[in-house]
């Protein structure tokens, strides 16, 4: 019968309201929108014996094989219905005041705006094995609130590997020559929907630290603030 999300009503009684609507419209209708006489023919039908068997089932002729008989009438009705509008009402040239005729909402073709992310993400680290590190991305703290399940998809990942002893500047290998006081100079970016990432690294990088910065974003390149810088040992 459809959910409480779907076009088509629930009871039976709407449902044939809706049909006999559609056939006043389509008199006049019909041809405009190419529907074939014969597609026209089986709706009236199907509403003819819809209410003929709605009305046995509600008054004291009812049986069980009535019952049966209802469920596959509007079970024809809603199908047949669910194909008239997919097939017909669909595409042009139905106006938005046709759709209002047809007790249907107007295909909405706007895409709804997706606001820049205000919420913040950050992670908890594990270690997976030997050079390796694993991100849970989790809120900062105070900020789950801010965030909107529709449009904030992706979270961007900046990190960069720093060593003390022997400092180096090589971003094509993720290596910064001094401690980052900024995301911007974090020189590795990745960009992942997952709740878990796990980051390799070289094998002599065990012993550095690694920074990291996250960030959200909507889909549509607009990210949301930056949390704080943090870091970890490469185990």
């Amino acid at each position: 019968m459809g959910d409480s999300r779907d076009w088509l009503p629930r009871r039976r009684e709407a449902q044939l309201t809706m049909l006999k609507n559609w056939l006043t419209v389509l008199q006049t209708k019909a041809a405009v929108w190419q529907i074939p006489a014969e597609e026209v023919s089986e709706l009236t039908t199907i509403s003819i014996t819809a209410q003929t068997i709605l009305t046995t089932a509600l008054s004291s002729e009812q049986t069980s094989v009535i019952t049966s008989q209802c469920k596959v009438a509007f079970t024809a009705l809603t199908e047949k219905m669910r194909f008239i509008k997919r097939r017909y009402f669909l595409s042009p040239p139905l106006t938005e005041s046709d759709f209002t005729a047809l007790d249907l909402k107007p295909h909405d073709t706007s895409h709804t705006p997706r606001g820049k992310p205000r919420a913040q993400m950050t992670a908890e680290i594990g270690r997976s094995g030997t050079a390796m590190l694993i991100l849970k991305m989790v809120y900062a703290e105070g900020t789950r609130n801010l965030s909107d399940p529709r449009t904030d998809i992706v979270s961007q990942i900046r990190w960069g590997k720093y060593s003390p002893v022997s400092p180096k500047s090589n971003p094509a290998k993720g290596e910064i020559a001094g401690i980052p006081t900024t995301p911007e100079e974090l020189p590795m970016v990745l960009s992942t929907r997952r709740k878990k990432e796990i980051i390799t690294f070289e094998w002599n990088d065990s012993g550095k630290t690694v920074y990291f910065a996250i960030r959200i974003g909507n889909g549509n390149n607009d990210y949301g603030p930056w949390c704080p810088l943090f870091s970890a040992v490469i185990p």
